[in-house]
């Protein structure tokens, strides 16, 4: 193909995308705000409309957001949701180097009390809260307490785990971070949840009682960690060995190799292979649903099941496609932004 060729096959490329982009827009534009229904309306009119139904987000937005919770204590899981984005977005401008100046001994506090605090205030049986069963725990909370909580905890195990792989002078240890790892990566996620739900109790004495709620959770933390524990295994071995032997020269001990010199370069390289396990992890909570937890893709569908709106689909997965958007946007930036000021 000559360079002429190739030329008019871009711009002709380019053309037919830029007319796509426009059409795509221009029905989006119609779809929310010309052909919509406004608040105002009611469901008669949304029947025949070709438009959005804005008065469908207006019943259903807090079924959406936190389905079967006792409604007179909604309050409790939008307070919940806040506390944890509040975190998430505090902790991202803070590896974003953006606003906040915060200590990692402050973050961590700031942490663990915000979790503890969000799962008080979902479970209550405390402080006056009347209990609220996992059970009826649904929509947005249960999204991001699995979600945060699983990651939060994976990422440290999975580190743990590409140390031991890599690092560790016991060929036991090793084989056996590897037979893990290797292992629990050939299993498909959808069958690793249903050996929680369904096996992992049985390890148990039948005295102990697990939550499908904290089991799933457990599961997540263990599954997530493998794909942790390889993106880091990665930047590990990307380390040049000769500075290992150096500061081991120097008189440092070895873990105190591993923690300051070898980590921090290898957690560096391994930051876009992270950032991707992090944002799959993220959208893959929702896979829960098959269990029977109800996350925010549940909830939506459980707000157009009602027979009067179950023309109104295509609005609940607007609304959950926005969020996974912005959410996922937000997670890609910080992302960028920690690899910008790696490589300044």
């Amino acid at each position: 193909m000559t360079w002429r060729a190739a030329y008019f096959r871009d711009r002709l490329l380019n053309g037919i995308g830029l007319v796509a982009l426009v059409w795509i827009l221009w029905w989006a534009f119609d779809w929310l705000i010309v052909s919509a229904i406004g608040w105002g309306g009611d469901r008669a009119s949304c029947l025949n409309a070709t438009g959005a139904c804005w008065p469908f987000w207006a019943e259903k937005w807090r079924l959406m957001l936190f389905g079967t919770y006792p409604f007179e204590s909604h309050w409790r899981p939008m307070a919940a949701s806040l506390i944890l984005l509040t975190l998430v977005g505090v902790t991202g401008c803070q590896c974003a180097r953006v606003i906040f100046r915060f200590s990692v001994r402050t973050l961590s506090v700031f942490w663990v009390l915000g979790c503890i605090v969000s799962v008080i205030l979902m479970a209550g049986g405390i402080f006056g809260l009347s209990p609220v069963p996992t059970t009826r725990w649904n929509g947005l909370p249960v999204l991001l307490l699995l979600a945060i909580l699983s990651l939060i905890l994976a990422l440290p195990l999975g580190i743990g785990l590409a140390i031991a792989r890599v690092k560790s002078q016991s060929a036991v240890i090793r084989i056996a971070a590897a037979i893990f790892v290797d292992g629990m990566r050939a299993i498909p996620m959808v069958s690793v949840l249903f050996v929680g739900i369904f096996v992992l109790p049985l390890v148990f004495p039948r005295q102990v009682n697990l939550d499908p709620m904290w089991s799933t959770l457990l599961v997540l933390i263990v599954f997530h960690a493998a794909y942790v524990a390889e993106d880091v295994r990665a930047g590990l071995e990307s380390v040049p060995a000769g500075q290992s032997d150096a500061a081991l020269a120097l008189g440092l001990t070895r873990m105190q190799v591993i923690r300051h010199v070898v980590l921090p370069q290898a957690l560096t390289q391994a930051l876009p292979a992270l950032l991707n396990t992090i944002i799959g992890a993220y959208k893959d909570t929702s896979l829960v649903l098959i269990l029977g937890l109800f996350d925010l893709v549940a909830t939506a569908r459980m707000a157009f099941s009602d027979p009067l709106w179950q023309r109104q689909a295509l609005e609940a997965y607007v609304l959950v496609g926005l969020w996974f958007f912005v959410s996922c946007r937000f997670l890609s930036w910080v992302g960028r932004r920690i690899d910008q000021s790696s490589v300044r």
